[in-house]
């Protein structure tokens, strides 16, 4: 009985101990606002104070001089596409950094014909350390590449059909679009210089594409003029009052998932309810043993 009591309460101070890491280990997930990793925003965070949001009901109506970072990794529902073209509409500034995700879906559904080809940018010859991080040399001036002399992308992607829209970035002539993907380039694959980063107005506000949202993270946001070129998106339309982060279409861990469940066995539990529940459970495996030496009594009799 002993051993067994040991092993329950070992198993619960494990359990409380995991749980409590946990809820309080920083998130880990690509492109979180709370990672303090390579792959997260912490530093973006930090530097911008940007309000994350789950859901796009939670834009303003007047959305004159605010900005909306967008990664879409989820693909998003007709009302959510509605919401977006309501806010562009109404004046805010959408981002969408896009590779190989549903970035299309987004700018079809704010009204635009561009695309996002979900293809790999490689650059053999202008690229920081290897083909796969290409350097972007070429721009055309405009209010997004204002004092920004070199742009580093990681894993990057390029826009097509952008005639209805301002290019604002491209390529250099040596990089290509490995649509294969065997890493070198093959003469039925599209040569560079490839549209990277391109804007359009729409209503009262704008719609801004950058083929690769990995120059946000905090592993590549201070290279080159990344961190320049994150202030000129944001003051596109002058001052610029507030900046959110959509944080509901990103790639779920397991580490997400187990946060939201601790966090809702939390709130139940500290409701009035859960924790009468939790009190008469524990009172039921307190008083066991005494259940069990009445019985023992009872039969001696």
């Amino acid at each position: 009985m002993k051993t067994s009591k040991l092993l329950l309460t070992l198993t619960l101070v494990i359990a409380l101990s995991m749980a409590t890491l946990i809820l309080f280990f920083p998130p880990n997930g690509d492109f979180r606002v709370e990672n303090p990793f390579w792959n997260g925003l912490s530093t973006f965070t930090s530097q911008v104070k940007p309000i994350p949001i789950d859901t796009f009901a939670a834009l303003p109506t007047v959305s004159d001089r605010t900005t909306l970072f967008l990664v879409p990794y989820e693909p998003f529902s007709q009302t959510e596409l509605t919401q977006l073209k309501e806010y562009v509409s109404n004046g805010g500034t959408l981002v969408v950094l896009d590779d190989y995700g549903f970035g299309n879906q987004v700018l079809s559904g704010v009204g635009l014909k561009m695309t996002f080809s979900g293809e790999q940018l490689l650059d053999p010859l202008f690229d920081y350390r290897n083909k796969g991080l290409p350097k972007i040399t070429d721009f055309t001036q405009t209010a997004l590449t204002n004092n920004v002399s070199s742009l580093i992308f990681n894993h990057a992607s390029s826009l097509n059909d952008t005639t209805e829209a301002t290019v604002a970035a491209y390529s250099s002539r040596f990089s290509f679009l490995d649509t294969n993907g065997d890493g070198v380039w093959d003469s039925n694959e599209p040569a560079g210089p490839v549209p990277v980063v391109a804007y359009a107005k729409l209503g009262q506000g704008y719609a801004v594409a950058v083929a690769d949202p990995s120059f946000l993270i905090n592993g590549m946001i201070e290279m080159e003029g990344n961190q320049q070129f994150v202030d000129n998106i944001i003051s596109l339309q002058g001052s610029n009052l507030q900046v959110f982060v959509d944080q509901a279409h990103l790639p779920e861990v397991p580490l997400d998932a187990a946060k939201e469940t601790l966090t809702s066995v939390y709130g139940l539990v500290s409701s009035p309810l859960g924790a009468l529940s939790l009190i008469a459970v524990i009172l039921v495996l307190s008083l066991k043993p005494i259940w069990r030496i009445g019985g023992k009594v009872g039969e001696k009799r």
